[in-house]
Parts: C-alpha cells; structure tokens; sequence
C-alpha cells in the first residue's frame, strides 16, 4: 500500500502540471499564492486519509487512555506507600 501511495503522490503532481495552461507573467504572486493554498488543501485531506487508513488516530488515542490509566494507577500507589510510611514514621513517637 505504501509503494501505490507513494507512485499516486508521484504521479498525480506530473500529470496535472502537464495539463496546466502557460502562467502568464502578469498575475505572478496570485497564481503562486493559489498553487501554495491548493498544495496545502490537498497534503490535509490526503495526511488524514492516511491518518486514517494506517488506524494512527486510534493508536494515539489508546496510547492517551493507557497513560491516563497508569497514572491513575501511580496515584494509587503513591498514597498507599504514603499511608504505610507515616505510619511508620508516627508509630516510634506515640507513647502508650
């Protein structure tokens, strides 16, 4: 799939500029402004077909969920080894 995605990015540019009219010399910096704003349209749309066929989106967001849950589970931790040592501390200075 990689080598048909990357053959269609190849490809795709050569064939449109081979059909593109001459640039006339007039209109210089508004037709290279909209060559810039196309080029951008096209790499979103084709970063988020491709975000979405290679499942990127679902790794990061399970990648997002592991992390919450382990530090929810170090908080967890965290206070009982808190609770254990204060008890230990305190326990030494209390006089029955």
């Amino acid at each position: 799939m990689k080598i048909i995605t990357f053959i269609t990015f190849g490809i795709v540019p050569m064939a449109l500029f081979a059909q593109a009219p001459a640039p006339s010399s007039s209109d210089g910096f508004g037709s290279v402004l909209m060559v810039l704003l196309i080029c951008a349209i096209i790499f979103i749309v084709c970063r988020e077909l491709l975000c979405w066929y290679y499942k990127i989106n679902k790794m990061v967001s399970n990648q997002e969920e592991i992390i919450r849950l382990l530090k929810l589970i170090a908080d967890r931790d965290n206070s009982k080894i808190n609770q254990e040592n204060k008890e230990i501390i305190i326990e030494p200075f209390h006089k029955k």
